[in-house]
């Protein structure tokens, strides 16, 4: 191993990446951007900021917490008395004699990273087998078991796992509910559209009270970061096989294009919302210092698969998200590094289907079409419709996502919206939206004091990864309806969990 990392740092490639690096670091524009900083960085609003982005958070600030920690305490006698009982009974002496029970508990949870997987390939090859529709129910009630157990029988006296978003949580599940009893049009289509809203977003506190230890936290990247390599060798294999590209992806005035992967998930919109997620991470597990050389190589090749798979999409949104969620990371980890982004994003326009694209976009056909069928077309039928019910809106379920589009003998009129956020304004109202947005916000806000509060090197690049991620899934949804997809919400929530466990909890667990 020692041989092979000697070999790789007197290779042209490395000495060549090296001296650009070194090049740019002493640079002229590399010594603007650090002067700019400077003035920055000793202003007062970045005092302010700096103050703000410190703050401490207080469990007993929160009503939520300390009405949940006081049922907590209560009940802990009463748990105490239960595991007698517990360990003399029948069932507990059979699972726990059993060779595999112990091993499929323990990695339960963190079968959580092969949802994509098991959703869509489970799909197609039991798609006819009707009972597979609920096995992301099920997996849901099963882990929800598993931590309920734990804390029942094992966390008797210790307090609950706190966490900031979990009061604006309750708040979102709260008011989705409301809105659902109270303005239903077709009550099916109502639970169906709180079900998506609120049983994706349950996967946040059962990850928060998983995660106690760095193993399991890292155990969920790896997994993650190994489905999304796989997505992207995939990909590059659908690229080199020249898999045909749906007309249906493409407007008829662009013309054609150059295939576009979509690897198993079906989308490339979707596949390329997954890497903006797990590239970060994966570039942050490559530039941690703790990290054998074998470690490296590999995460190293599935950064590269991920990375070019996430061109071979020839999705402008996820460019898009891709772009800022790597600025976020710069601006989060070294500044400097916006330079060679800079670099990066220019050379990626002298790909030819990667500048056709975005020249296509910024013409006037682009727009007319837009206008006549397309994103903009529906962006301002999605705003009168707003307008019409701004205050609770047309109802959970009835527009613009999957539930609506499966019903359309019911809601004839309704069309697919490009935009989550529209989406969910047009669905649930002002009530709705401001419900969500104060969840975004809430993580938006506690993101950045994690990322501030890692003092360690390696650990503030996870955090700055995962919050990169989020940030570009976040500015995603605004052209795309990525939320809609219930593997694209639980990867979210999942990687949230992650972030506010190394950046809130890690040192005091």
């Amino acid at each position: 191993m020692v041989v092979l990392e000697s070999w790789f740092k007197q290779s042209v490639i490395f000495r060549f990446t090296m001296v650009i690096i070194n090049i740019l670091n002493n640079s002229l524009l590399a010594r603007g951007v650090e002067y700019c900083a400077k003035v920055i960085i000793d202003s007062r609003i970045a005092a302010m900021l700096r103050n703000f982005a410190v703050k401490e958070y207080d469990p007993e600030s929160s009503l939520c917490y300390r009405i949940f920690e006081s049922l907590n305490r209560k009940s802990a006698g009463f748990r105490d008395r239960m595991l007698p009982v517990l360990k003399e009974s029948r069932s507990f002496c059979i699972l726990s004699d059993s060779r595999f029970f112990p091993a499929g508990i323990q990695f339960l949870i963190p079968l959580v990273a092969f949802y994509a997987f098991i959703d869509e390939i489970g799909r197609d090859i039991l798609g006819d087998f009707s009972l597979f529709g609920f096995w992301d129910e099920a997996f849901l009630i099963f882990s929800a078991i598993y931590v309920f157990c734990v804390w029942f029988f094992q966390k008797q006296h210790k307090p609950l796992v706190s966490t900031p978003v979990g009061a604006p949580m309750i708040l979102l599940i709260a008011v989705s509910f409301y809105l659902y009893v109270i303005n239903s049009t077709y009550a099916p289509l109502g639970f169906a559209g709180f079900r998506v809203v609120v049983q994706y977003i349950l996967w946040f506190f059962i990850l928060n009270s998983y995660l106690d230890d760095d193993r399991k936290a890292y155990l969920i990247l790896r997994l993650l970061v190994c489905v999304g390599g796989v997505m992207g060798l995939h990909g590059i294999l659908q690229y080199i096989m020249k898999v045909p590209t749906p007309k249906g992806w493409t407007d008829v005035a662009e013309g054609n294009t150059a295939t576009r992967v979509f690897s198993v998930v079906g989308s490339p919109n979707i596949l390329g919302s997954i890497f903006i997620l797990i590239i970060p991470i994966c570039l942050a597990l490559v530039l941690q210092k703790n990290r054998s050389f074998l470690d490296r190589a590999v995460f190293f090749i599935l950064l590269g698969a991920m990375g070019l798979s996430l061109i071979l999409t020839l999705s402008r949104g996820a460019w898009l998200g891709a772009a800022v969620a790597f600025f976020v990371f710069c601006l989060a980890i070294n500044p400097r590094w916006l330079i060679l982004l800079g670099a990066g994003g220019g050379a990626m326009m002298l790909i030819p289907s990667v500048f056709n694209r975005i020249q296509y976009m910024l013409s006037p056909q682009y727009i007319a079409s837009s206008l006549t069928g397309g994103r903009l077309m529906r962006y301002q039928k999605g705003w009168e419709l707003f307008l019409q019910n701004r205050w609770m809106g047309v109802g959970l379920g009835h527009f613009g996502g999957a539930v609506a589009m499966n019903n359309k003998d019911l809601i004839p009129n309704t069309f697919y919206m490009d935009n989550y956020w529209l989406k969910t304004a047009v669905e649930m109202g002002t009530m709705g939206i401001i419900a969500f947005a104060v969840l975004i916000l809430t993580l938006i806000v506690w993101s950045i004091r994690s990322v501030k509060h890692c003092k360690d090197y390696d650990t503030r690049l996870i955090t700055a990864g995962c919050f990169s991620g989020l940030c570009g899934v976040l500015v995603h949804n605004l052209i795309e309806n990525v939320f809609e997809v219930p593997y694209m919400v639980v990867y979210f929530w999942v990687i949230a969990a992650i972030l506010l466990y190394f950046g809130r909890r890690r040192q005091k667990a």
